[in-house]
Order: C-alpha cells, then sequence, then structure tokens
C-alpha cells in the first residue's frame, strides 16, 4: 500500500506538470506573453525538455522577454542534451547561423544528423546542404542529395522543392 502510494503521487506530480506546461503553452498561444514565461522558465529549471525548447523560443523571438539569442542557444541545447528532435535541430541551426553561438558548421553536423536520425525533415535538409556544399563535412553530392530525398519523403516542402527545380533542370 506504501509504494501505490508514492506511485499514486509520482503520476499526480507529473499530470500537474504536464498540465502546467499545457498552460505555459496557452498562455504564450493567448497572448499573455509574461505569464507563459513565468511558467515555462519554471519549468525549465526543474530540466523539463520540452519547456526549455519553448522558453528558448521565447528568448530568440523577445516574447515575454528581452530578445537573448545567447540564452536562447543555451535553452535550445540543454533541450537537445536532453533527445528533444526540435533543440537538437534549433542547436544545429544555432551553430550553423552563429545565433547566439559561434558560427561553426563542424558543430552544427552531429545536432542535425541526431535530429534526422529521430525523423526531423527540416534537419534531414539541412544537413543536405552541409553536405552537398561540403560545409562543415568534407564535399559529398551523393550524401547531400539522400539527405534532401529523406526529407522530401518526410513531406518538407523546401526540400520537395528544390528536388523538383533539381528534376526539372536535369530532364
Amino acid at each position: 500500500m506504501k509504494y501505490l502510494s508514492a506511485l499514486v503521487g509520482i503520476l499526480l506530480s507529473f499530470s500537474v506538470m504536464a498540465a502546467t506546461l499545457e498552460e505555459g503553452y496557452q498562455a504564450v498561444r493567448g497572448g499573455e506573453l509574461d505569464k507563459g514565461f513565468a511558467i515555462l522558465s519554471e519549468l525549465a529549471k526543474t530540466g523539463d525538455a520540452d519547456a526549455q525548447f519553448a522558453l528558448a523560443i521565447l528568448y530568440r523571438e523577445g516574447w515575454g522577454t528581452e530578445k537573448d539569442l545567447k540564452t536562447a542557444f543555451e535553452l535550445y541545447l540543454k533541450s537537445a542534451e536532453q533527445g528533444h528532435p526540435g533543440g537538437m535541430f534549433e542547436t544545429g541551426w544555432a551553430y550553423q547561423s552563429g545565433e547566439g553561438v559561434i558560427k561553426d558548421y563542424a558543430k552544427a553536423v552531429p545536432w542535425y544528423e541526431k535530429a534526422a536520425n529521430v525523423g526531423h525533415p527540416a534537419a534531414m535538409y539541412a544537413l543536405g546542404g552541409l553536405y552537398y556544399n561540403g560545409m562543415g563535412v568534407a564535399k559529398d553530392e551523393k550524401q547531400g542529395n539522400e539527405w534532401f530525398k529523406r526529407s522530401a519523403q518526410a513531406g518538407y516542402q523546401p526540400a520537395i522543392q528544390y528536388l523538383e527545380q533539381v528534376n526539372a533542370m536535369n530532364p
């Protein structure tokens, strides 16, 4: 019985945490940026990867707080290190673009690969571009095209459009 009580307590705490995360999302969607920022900040401090990712977006855009690309990057990285696909993609993007961190294509590649390998189509597309152009990796057009194809197969519109253009130029 003691274990059952502990289990119920744990499950209830998870449901409260999930509801609170949803409240944070709803506040942001409803334009209550300060409230959403406060909720997501508290959850992010507990190590919640979804909250860290959402909070990073608020910092990147300056919603409910001052725009802070360095803090956004740090939060994306924390969520990425916990396996959050969006966090992995955004960490790769930050390294590729230099948003909040020193631009380093070689550091972008492994984050894009991690995100791509869990099915993130934008990461597949970005990885295709890096391989195709030899940015951060040895130039490998074949590998680049494979990533473009995988991204298109996952329904990512920029990849679909890119491949349509390539095919139109090479009938």
